[in-house]
């Protein structure tokens, strides 16, 4: 397991998924909205999401990463 993710709290966890999913998002060039969509997903959850006050399902991250083309360790990644 790697040492900076060994103490994470739920919210650094919450923190780590918005900066990297909003980051990856917009790095695509994808609205919320159309992320939402094409996920499966409503698109206030996708902003909830990015704002660290959503709590996604395991389902729910692997749609957004599939949608995203990256893996769920990419959005779980440590800032």
């Amino acid at each position: 397991m790697q040492p900076e993710i060994l103490n994470k709290t739920l919210e650094d966890v919450k923190t780590d998924i918005a900066v990297n999913l909003k980051n990856i998002r917009k790095s695509h060039n994808i609205a919320q909205e159309k992320l939402a969509l094409d996920a499966g997903v409503d698109r206030t959850f996708v902003s909830k999401i990015e704002r660290g006050i959503g709590n996604p399902s395991l389902e729910v991250l692997l749609r957004l990463a599939n949608r995203l083309g990256v893996s769920i360790a990419d959005l779980l990644a440590a800032n």
